[in-house]
């Protein structure tokens, strides 16, 4: 592993023997005449070695971005993991700018573009808190869209030409060993069994290490386009090997969460990086062999009924053993493409055009004959909510499009309705379902970037999050159009189609809140994007120190809620143990640290009630529903209080607005009154 990890950090290779100058391979003939009239034609022996240096650290950065990201809960609703991730970068930003390190290199107008739209995005969302439903949430949801904007910013200012290659591999190779530990959780969960993660390895469905299994399953479709496109593109033969040998282990990962977006953007992201790639023969080859290593495992799977179901490892030792089989198979396949030559076959010009045409028409007449009977069924199942299902094998559910999003999405367009301009405020979409939804399931996020963003942000949302997506696809295919060498060609294809299916992800789920799954997508084409990047740059005192206030900024804006989260966290920890004023001390310190925190506030009440402080427990309360008016959790909380203060009256009054806040909840199907008699 040391070995190929060292090899994936050289630029050099037979193609181009000196590692300092190999950028030039990658330039358009005026900017190699413009490189070679600036540099000496040899590289000294320091050079060669501090860009060999600059490729191995960006290397193993690129991959502990990743696994730093995936390995803390994929960073999803865990507001602590990646507001400590947004702040390290925004003040590793802010320092490099300061000291003149950052930026190495003038972005692309398309990279520019990018942080323009994310900047833009963040900003509407810092607007919204003039209307939000919530602050607090609002707040989290900026912090995370600067999260996004500031690893964009980093890439695209610390990666130069010789660089973002090595780290291209890095964000690919963490991304493959995710797919590892995951499909090992489930094989030997013992090997997983601390009390952090032990939630995740008891269902069906698997969900390590991000706590939801649609989240894997994207991780997985991910996976195997960047293990195909690098397979298909790379002159090194242990690289290839490596890259394809890993795809039957992330379509086998992806199989095991039984989720049927991670089916269909698996097929989309092997569409796409066939379309995309220099080498398509090879790329159709290895797709085809890695098809038939990943279906053996399947087949193994489906053989070890324990294995399917989470109840043990009872097949387990079948399972690997396919995996190893289908990773040698595909080795081999990687190696002997590469000695064959087939990389470069292509296909004659005069065959390339009728070809197309008679596949068009084939898929044309298939779908006049049979497509919209198809289509029917389909829509007709996607809107039926199931019933309880009586099978006890978990992949009966890729047979079916049933499931609540129709429900969900037909909600978030009736929240755009009702706030077309302005939206309920980000992150607030959960309080509109609870009083508007038409099922008693706890929802957070409408299931779907863009009707999300209608109903939160408005149409001026939904432009933006459409502009950052555009601009992000429009990076990647840049890149791709500008690579000249394979490899730069595969590295291309590979992020940008991993852009691709991380939107198909994005349309049917919460892909966006994922956080170590966005980082991938929007961090492989930041990194691809440092390819188009231009000369070196030397800001003004004045520019300079503008961007150093807004990295200080951005990192600020991180703060309230990472301290105000990590004093709740040690509050109810505390109270947990019986230690009551250490426990009120911490939830005032919540308060302190967020004001317009309305968690920190119900924390702080909760800890007055446990010390028998009933009145300033009910002001807590109160606070907090001035604070979040629609949670009707914070009504339910403060109807207790008073019943226990003997205000049965008021109490009553305040069951009722959490009630008519959410009417379909459990609780209140038990008691759907507590009017005074």
């Amino acid at each position: 592993m040391a070995t190929s990890s060292r090899q994936l950090c050289q630029n050099g290779s037979s193609e181009n023997p000196q590692p300092g100058l190999s950028v030039l391979a990658d330039q358009t003939p005026a900017m190699q005449l413009q490189e070679r009239s600036a540099a000496p034609t040899w590289a000294p022996w320091s050079q060669r070695r501090s860009v060999q240096l600059a490729q191995a650290l960006s290397f193993l950065a690129a991959a502990g971005v990743v696994l730093i990201y995936a390995l803390r809960g994929g960073g999803s609703y865990d507001l602590v993991s990646f507001e400590e991730q947004g702040l390290v970068i925004w003040w590793i930003l802010a320092a490099g700018i300061a000291l003149g390190l950052l930026p190495r290199r003038r972005p692309s107008r398309t990279a520019l573009l990018l942080l323009g739209a994310l900047a833009a995005y963040a900003g509407w969302i810092a607007l919204s808190l003039l209307w939000t439903q919530s602050a607090e949430l609002t707040t989290e949801e900026l912090a995370r869209a600067l999260d996004y904007l500031g690893l964009v910013a980093l890439a695209l200012c610390v990666l130069d030409r010789d660089t973002w290659r090595p780290a291209a591999a890095g964000l690919g190779f963490g991304a493959l060993v995710v797919c590892v530990i995951a499909l090992g959780s489930r094989l030997a969960p013992a090997a997983f069994g601390t009390d952090e993660v032990a939630a995740f390895l008891h269902s069906s469905r698997l969900s390590y290490p991000f706590g939801y299994w649609n989240a894997i399953a994207a991780c997985g479709a991910m996976c195997t386009t960047l293990g195909l496109a690098w397979s298909a593109h790379d002159p090194s033969r242990a690289r290839r090997a490596v890259a394809l040998a890993l795809v039957p282990v992330a379509a086998t990962m992806t199989y095991v969460t039984y989720s049927r977006a991670g089916a269909y953007g698996t097929g989309i992201g092997v569409i796409a990086v066939i379309a995309l790639s220099r080498n398509r023969i090879t790329t159709a080859l290895h797709a085809v062999i890695a098809a038939a290593g990943a279906g053996l495992a399947i087949v193994a799977v489906r053989g070890a009924p324990q294995i399917v179901n989470a109840t043990g490892t009872r097949g387990a030792g079948a399972v690997a053993g396919a995996l190893v089989f289908a990773a040698a198979l595909c080795a081999a396949t990687a190696i002997s493409t590469r000695l064959a030559g087939v990389d470069r076959s292509r296909v004659p010009p005069g065959v390339r055009r009728p070809l197309a045409v008679a596949s068009a028409l084939a898929v044309l007449a298939a779908g006049g004959a049979v497509g919209p009977r198809i289509a029917s069924r389909a829509w007709h199942s996607f809107k039926r909510v199931p019933a309880g299902s009586t099978s006890t094998d978990p992949a009966t559910r890729l047979t079916s499009l049933s499931g609540a999003r129709y429900q969900i999405w037909r909600s978030a367009i009736k929240a755009f309705d009702a706030h077309p301009v302005g939206g309920t405020g980000a992150g607030t979409f959960e309080y509109w379902w609870n009083q508007h939804g038409t099922e008693g399931e706890f929802i957070r996020d409408a299931h779907n970037l863009w009707v999300e963003n209608m109903a939160e942000l408005g149409l001026p949302g939904l432009l933006l999050i459409v502009a950052v997506a555009a601009s992000a696809v429009g990076v990647a295919v840049a890149a791709r159009l500008r690579a000249r060498r394979s490899a730069s060609a595969g590295a291309a294809a590979a992020f940008a189609a991993v852009m691709i299916v991380y939107l198909v992800h994005a349309t049917v789920d919460w892909m966006w809140e994922s956080t170590a799954v966005t980082v991938l997508a929007f961090g492989g084409v930041a990194v691809i994007g440092a390819r188009l990047s231009g000369r070196r740059v030397r800001l003004r005192l004045i520019a300079r120190a503008g961007l150093v206030v807004v990295a200080a900024t951005a990192a600020a804006v991180q703060l309230p809620g990472l301290m105000s989260s990590l004093d709740i966290r040690r509050s109810q920890a505390a109270q947990r143990d019986g230690d009551t004023s250490a426990a009120l001390a911490l939830s005032r310190d919540a308060v302190s640290a967020e004001p317009w925190s309305a968690s920190a506030h119900e924390q702080q009440a909760l800890a007055l009630e446990a010390s028998d402080s009933l009145q300033q427990a009910k002001h807590q309360e109160t606070l907090a529903i001035s604070d979040e008016s629609t949670n009707y959790a914070h009504w339910l909380i403060r109807a207790r209080i008073k019943t226990e203060l003997g205000e049965l009256g008021a109490a009553a009054r305040d069951y009722e607005r959490a009630h008519s806040l959410r009417p379909r909840a459990f609780v209140f199907l038990l008691a759907p009154s507590f009017r005074m008699r």
